[in-house]
């Protein structure tokens, strides 16, 4: 498994390392968290590896390319007033930052809720990065401009961690890579897991109600 992952970024992108971190750090969920520990494996690159000046430059870019647009495209669903996407998406963003969303509405100032904001993602997490980040901030009622700039504050904290974390130890870039893809790889089957088996007990609902005699 190791040796597959090293051969596919070494074969397909070893000519051009800047283009696969910016690629992985647009990518949700896996952004700066796994794109600059990648940028830094001697063991994948060789000589092409990035300096870590460089890593955090090009990681910390390309995570904050989508911000601007999910923001932006989030407001916009908000903004109608009903409709499918508009009820579902909502719903799904509201019941899977609920604590955070209402955290931050009970903050007097615009401030706070910007600060709060940014300390949430600069968390390396799966769950505390940009987009997670920028789907808060559209549907609060923070402005564009002031939810995009608490997101990339937050993630320029959450690069610099990641890349302290990353040299701190000789070789550890790869193996830091390694873990937090296994940890996203976890993380999203737990919660596909979680999704199917609640769908399969509505529909078991859904279906003893409609057995059920009057």
């Amino acid at each position: 498994m190791v040796d597959s992952i090293v051969n596919f970024f070494a074969d397909n992108f070893a000519g051009c390392v800047v283009l696969a971190v910016v690629l992985l750090a647009m990518f949700p969920m896996v952004e700066s968290r796994i794109a600059i520990p990648l940028a830094l494996s001697t063991a994948i690159w060789g000589e092409n590896t990035l300096s870590p000046a460089l890593a955090f430059l090009i990681g910390f870019v390309g995570s904050s390319l989508p911000v601007i647009v999910v923001i932006f495209l989030v407001k916009k669903i908000k903004n109608k007033t009903s409709g499918f996407v508009h009820d579902r998406f909502l719903s799904m963003v509201q019941g899977k930052y609920h604590a955070k969303i209402e955290k931050m509405r009970i903050h007097p100032s615009t401030f706070r809720k910007c600060f709060s904001l940014a300390t949430f993602v600069a968390v390396p997490l799966p769950l505390t990065g940009v987009y997670s980040g920028a789907l808060i901030a559209g549907i609060s009622n923070l402005k564009i401009w002031q939810g995009f700039v608490s997101v990339i504050v937050g993630e320029a904290v959450s690069c610099a961690v990641v890349l302290l974390i990353s040299v701190a130890f000789d070789n550890s870039a790869f193996y830091l890579f390694l873990f937090s893809l296994a940890l996203i790889v976890i993380f999203v089957v737990v919660n596909l897991s979680i999704f199917i088996f609640k769908k399969i007990k509505q529909r078991k609902d859904h279906r003893e109600i409609e057995i059920k005699p009057n």
